[in-house]
């Protein structure tokens, strides 16, 4: 156990001196950082997108609806965690082609920086 912690940290030593850039590092980190936080994620920003329309619509619009848009809400946050998850799975291949200077930028399906739960991107025509 010791020797494959060992290697593992010796492995991304050496990755991180190989990469000229860290914008593929970045992406893998969004990655993991939007998989890793999802039990968390997923039901808060459900709710929160679903409570949260705006100042265009007042009155109990939101709270009557809220039965019918948190559980559709749930579903586009897991949709999106699913999407980082598949990009984390595929990150050997892009950590190896970003050798050869082509970083990649993270994905902007959720916007990290604006604060908690993350902003995300509506899906087209549905909200």
């Amino acid at each position: 156990m010791k020797r494959s912690v060992m290697a593992f940290a010796a492995l991304a030593a050496a990755a991180g001196l190989c990469l000229p850039g860290c914008g593929s590092l970045k992406r893998l980190g969004t990655d993991l950082a939007v998989v890793v936080t999802s039990p968390i994620t997923v039901p808060i920003a459900a709710v929160h997108d679903s409570i949260d329309w705006g100042d265009e619509t007042s009155g109990p619009t939101p709270v009557l609806l809220a039965p019918l848009n948190i559980p559709l809400h749930a579903v586009k946050h897991v949709a999106y965690t699913f999407v980082y998850a598949a990009d984390a799975c595929l990150s050997p291949l892009y950590l190896l082609g970003s050798i050869g200077g082509d970083d990649l930028e993270p994905i902007t399906l959720y916007s990290l920086g604006d604060g908690y739960p993350w902003k995300s991107e509506p899906w087209p025509y549905l909200e």
